[in-house]
């Protein structure tokens, strides 16, 4: 069980840290390799160590935060409402099609929700505690999962928002001058309003801060697909904010932040980037339908069997049972793959690496080179065989290299036109090329001329546990004779 392929991103961090567990990469070259994940690299390093390398052991780690991250919700919306609460939010986080696609790959994402989820837990324990040593254990416990969730992947860095808006509540409290006579969340918004300010003036003076545009994807993914979640989340913050500001305004600014450099900064639009927004709306989504049970608490009564239930018990009950029945944004039953690209396709490339490698490993010799438009893969299903070269274009060389001419993956050269391409195939007498045939970094000139002039050895169309979403991949080869 979920032992099916990994993806490029999975193979890349999965891999390094399988060789560092072997003894053939040691630390520090892993974590230059690899440097925003270096904490993740030795948690997959110590589950290979623990129970074996395989796909599965490098996916226990997302799989148990997640497990942690059901209990988590649980308490934290039963905390800010109550025990119904708590139950749907527990249910829409356990279910979601999208949180489980994540808790089984073998990326970090589904710990950094956990860990959010955990530090709103924490830093709730402060309000009105007076004891010093405890408040001080609370901090401590609080700045550990941050630097945790920042070391397992540098998006983790940005919990420290919420954090920064618990102590900016606090400067008051203190009497710390010269904040005792301002209201700490006027210079929490004073701060987020000049955040704002810089994204609207700096483009026109050529500083492109925000270089790229992702609003359609966005606003599609929180208008279309999750609008009914959304809108009862956005609801149920706003219930919360009179009893708990200080809360309410940090996962706004983190939310809001982590949304503007997700739709901006990023190149392209990643779900798993603001997955833990994802989080933060499943736990108001129970927070708001607890409330309104609360409100009919007396009006409504129902009688089944020998039980009794009120409205605090029965909408959040109701809600959940349509929920289920729908299959709203749920999985209503186990199933052996949860496909990541069910709310935006391509979020995730994936494609069968793990059976086109394992054809092309009884094929290859020490004489035979091997191209291609990526390496991330190599360093799982191809340790002993890295790509001899990698052929990108050249908008995406600038993103993904640095427009160095060298992969920093496996030092070994990057090239970007079709003429590079026939130059090195002029070199060598035989060899392979791996095509990812669809809109993948590798320039179409080349996978034309590829498809054109090298011979078809294999191809495979989809992952087989998700047919319906095809990534094909495509070997191709020249200088050999033809391969039945």
């Amino acid at each position: 069980m979920f032992n099916y392929s990994f993806w490029a991103d999975e193979a890349f961090v999965s891999g390094i840290a399988a060789q560092l567990v072997m003894g053939k990469m040691t630390i520090l070259h892993a974590f230059e390799t690899l440097p925003y994940q270096k904490l993740y690299i030795v948690v997959l390093a110590f589950f290979f160590k623990m129970f074996g390398i395989s796909e599965f052991v490098a996916r226990l780690p997302s799989i148990l935060a997640f497990l942690l991250g059901i209990v988590v919700i649980f308490l934290l919306s039963k905390k800010l409402s109550n025990v119904y609460g708590g139950v749907l939010s527990a249910f829409l986080y356990g279910f979601s099609h999208l949180n489980l696609a994540y808790a089984t790959q073998a990326k970090p994402y589904s710990l950094i929700e956990t860990i959010l989820l955990c530090v709103v837990l924490i830093a709730l324990q402060l309000k009105g505690e007076k004891n010093i040593r405890r408040l001080m254990q609370y901090h401590i416990s609080i700045i550990l999962h941050i630097c945790i969730a920042m070391f397992l992947h540098t998006i983790g860095v940005l919990l420290w928002i919420v954090y920064f808006v618990f102590i900016a509540s606090s400067l008051k409290k203190f009497k710390i001058p010269p904040f005792k006579r301002i209201n700490p969340l006027i210079i929490i918004f004073s701060l987020f309003a000049i955040f704002l300010i810089f994204i609207v003036v700096l483009p026109y003076f050529s500083i492109r801060l925000f270089p790229y545009n992702n609003s359609y994807q966005v606003i599609k993914l929180f208008s279309y697909k999750y609008s009914l979640i959304g809108a009862c989340a956005v609801l149920g913050s706003v219930w919360s904010f009179k009893r708990n500001k200080v809360l309410s305004t940090a996962l706004l600014l983190y939310s809001c932040i982590l949304l503007i450099l997700a739709t901006f900064q990023q190149y392209i639009f990643n779900i798993r980037y603001v997955l833990t927004f994802f989080g933060i709306l499943f736990m108001y989504f129970g927070i708001f339908w607890a409330k309104v049970g609360e409100r009919y608490d007396n009006n409504l009564k129902f009688k089944i069997f020998n039980f009794k239930l009120s409205g605090k018990a029965l909408i959040p009950i109701v809600v959940l049972i349509l929920i289920y029945i729908s299959g709203y944004k749920i999985v209503r039953w186990p199933q052996a793959y949860y496909n990541p690209n069910i709310d935006k396709y391509g979020d995730v490339q994936i494609a069968n690496y793990k059976v086109l490698f394992r054809y092309l490993s009884g094929k290859l010799s020490t004489s035979t080179v091997v191209f291609s438009d990526i390496a991330d893969v190599d360093f799982w299903y191809s340790p002993n065989h890295m790509t001899d070269a990698t052929f990108v274009k050249e908008s995406w060389n600038n993103i993904g290299y640095g427009n160095i001419g060298k992969n920093p993956m496996n030092g070994k050269p990057v090239y970007t036109t079709l003429d590079q391409f026939k130059t090195e195939l002029k070199k060598y007498p035989k060899g392979y090329m791996i095509v990812e045939d669809w809109q993948s970094f590798l320039p179409d000139e080349i996978k034309e001329y590829v498809k054109k002039n090298l011979h078809l050895e294999y191809r495979v169309e989809s992952l087989k546990e998700a047919p319906d979403d095809p990534w094909p991949l495509a070997l191709y080869s020249w200088g050999l004779e033809k391969q039945i």
